[in-house]
């Protein structure tokens, strides 16, 4: 039994983290939030969440990776952010990336001088 004992004792290792992945967590499915944001996003209106999603799903590549570096550069500030500022804040990154515009926009309007 000593031998068993101290033979776990020497590896504590070897019984933690048996059914625990390694690595980084996996990147959200295409159109989710990604990790951290949740409970940000949750705080925006439905439609607002609904938007963020479409937005999120049709990111290009290049769009994901300037969203993750705007998203790190925020981490610091975050902490000092409530949880409405980051959801706002996190749907206008997405707004600026996609290049959406609100209902009410000039894209929309009729230019009747031309």
């Amino acid at each position: 039994m000593q031998i068993n004992a101290a033979n776990q004792s020497m590896n504590p290792l070897a019984s933690s983290d048996v059914g625990r992945p390694k690595g980084p967590p996996p990147p959200p499915p295409e159109g989710g939030v990604p990790p951290g944001m949740e409970s940000a996003v949750s705080t925006l209106s439905s439609e607002e969440q609904n938007a963020v999603t479409d937005m999120l799903s049709s990111l290009s590549k290049d769009q994901q990776s300037s969203l993750k570096s705007q998203l790190d550069s925020l981490r610091d500030s975050a902490s000092s952010m409530s949880e409405d500022e980051l959801g706002a804040a996190f749907k206008d990154m997405l707004t600026s990336l996609t290049g959406n515009q609100s209902s009410t926009s000039s894209v929309n309007q009729v230019d009747t001088y031309a």
